[in-house]
């Protein structure tokens, strides 16, 4: 019996429609145009959002963040903004470095054949300025903007640290 409900689970599993290499896809990024002093992550899921975040009226928030993502449109019913923030840096020459997404906790709901509860990681880096980079000897915040695929679970930023030693 166990083996007819592994093939059946198998089966029904295979017929889905999952997304390629993880999850949501990304339509656009660019650097970011507003840092922050401390490291975080922001999804902006509406123009209201976007406006609040940009400190701009609705339709000039969207046109600016078209701009800067060099897209025709950006359209909230099935798209979102997430912003990576690396907070405050000692000089110039860092920079935000998407890594990829990862996804926990998903529970598939055979009779219905979609998945839910799925928790999105998007994991990045903080990349330094090479040793013998001329950088600028200010403060800094960079970020990066990325315009994906909406995702309707749990959304947890995390920050890649290298260790060398």
């Amino acid at each position: 019996m166990s083996l007819f409900m592994t093939v059946l689970f198998f089966g029904i599993y295979s017929c889905m429609a999952l997304p390629d290499d993880g999850f949501p896809k990304i339509i656009a990024k660019s650097p970011g145009m507003k840092g922050s002093s401390k490291s975080q992550g922001i999804i902006l899921k509406n123009n209201s959002e976007l406006s609040k975040f940009l400190d701009l009226p609705e339709a000039e928030a969207n046109q600016r963040m078209k701009q800067t993502l060099k897209v025709d449109q950006i359209n909230f019913a099935n798209q979102m903004i997430l912003v990576i923030q690396g907070g405050e840096c000692k000089s110039g020459g860092f920079k935000v470095a998407f890594e990829k997404f990862e996804v926990s906790g998903l529970k598939v709901a055979i009779e219905k054949f979609e998945i839910k509860n799925a928790t999105l990681h998007v994991l990045w880096k903080l990349q330094a300025p090479p040793a013998d980079a001329f950088v600028t000897q200010a403060l800094t915040y960079p970020s990066l903007i990325l315009l994906v695929e909406k995702h309707k679970g749990e959304i947890i930023f995390k920050q890649i640290i290298d260790k060398k030693n």
